[in-house]
């Protein structure tokens, strides 16, 4: 990986909306194993993105590179950093984006 591109983010596509909310509750839930509530370092986050399709919303969520191993647990796969827009912190510290 070159120095210009940095650590590589990992990202999950969840599907539907509606059946997100257990996969979302997990990763929630393994994130404060790893670093109980104040304890995340500032670079480690979790992010999610809803998309509506139609009537259909589309939830696809963003570990930070710092949580790669979390990642790579929930089967997530590498991918460029998100963008900032509609994005939502789901764990963790959103200054992570800018790091």
């Amino acid at each position: 990986m070159s120095a210009e591109t940095g650590p590589s983010w990992y990202c999950l596509a969840l599907g539907d909306g509606l059946l997100a909310t257990v996969p979302l509750k997990d990763i929630e839930e393994a994130f404060d194993q790893l670093y109980p509530r104040g304890e995340a370092p500032p670079d480690a986050a979790v992010f999610s993105r809803h998309r509506l399709d139609g009537l259909q919303c589309y939830v696809t969520v963003f570990f930070s590179p710092a949580l790669a191993d979390l990642a790579r647990r929930f089967k997530a796969h590498p991918c460029a950093k998100p963008g900032g827009r509609d994005l939502d912190l789901l764990v963790g510290l959103a200054g992570a984006l800018q790091l």
